[in-house]
């Protein structure tokens, strides 16, 4: 069977099932790099927020700020929430592996959404997110990192949340770095940080700007 159908199919079929639950209990912790994003680019500037579920909360924020957002998600249920939370942005069903945009976004968001792809599903989408950026364009990233040195983050990627069962897969900082700094990604800005939520438990995850030199 094709990996990327594969993969793709698994996690759109869970979001779908559980989006309505993921809507009504999720109220997750804010990017503690959010401000430093958006205070690297201008008003009015185009957001691209991949992965961007119900819309809330980062949509919203985005639009309050005055920035232009489309956002993409492969979940219709997601898609069909988001645009009654925030009707003043734009949002598409697209799978993130589909991305085919040209120089077309100042800022690009991705918060915990590349955590559903496998290494090599990542490195390419990682070339479709620079591509779309424009020049010295800004790039926010979330993820989860393993939880120690040497785990087998492949062998566990299969994961159930809300009682759906979907890839998502821990990155180290260093592999992010060996796949975005080659790209022509500069690192502005790192932190790494516990948190707690009641859906996902505890995550030891990572944030990352970058500037597209």
């Amino acid at each position: 069977m094709d990996e990327k159908l594969d993969i793709v199919s698994l996690n759109r079929q869970a979001w779908d099932r559980v989006a309505e639950k993921y809507e009504k209990s999720h109220h997750g912790n804010i990017n503690p790099l959010f401000d430093y994003f958006c205070n690297k680019l201008s008003k009015s500037d185009f957001i691209f927020d991949i992965g961007s579920g119900t819309g809330l909360p980062y949509a919203k924020l985005f639009i309050e700020k005055g920035f232009k957002v489309l956002g993409i998600d492969i979940s219709t249920q997601m898609i069909r929430l988001a645009k009654k939370s925030v009707p003043q942005a734009e949002f598409i069903e697209l799978s993130m592996t589909n991305l085919d945009y040209q120089d077309k976004f100042e800022g690009i968001h991705s918060s915990f959404s590349m955590l559903h792809l496998n290494p090599p599903l990542f490195k390419d989408v990682a070339r479709r997110i620079i591509r779309s950026l424009k020049k010295r364009g800004i790039f926010s990233l979330s993820l989860n990192e393993p939880w120690e040195e040497g785990a087998d983050v492949d062998g566990e990627a299969i994961v159930e949340i809300m009682g759906e069962k979907m890839y998502s897969r821990g990155y180290s900082k260093d592999e992010i770095l060996e796949i975005f700094t080659p790209l022509g990604m500069k690192l502005l800005k790192f932190h790494r940080e516990i948190q707690v939520s009641e859906i996902f438990g505890i995550e030891h995850t990572t944030h990352y700007v970058f500037k597209l030199e």
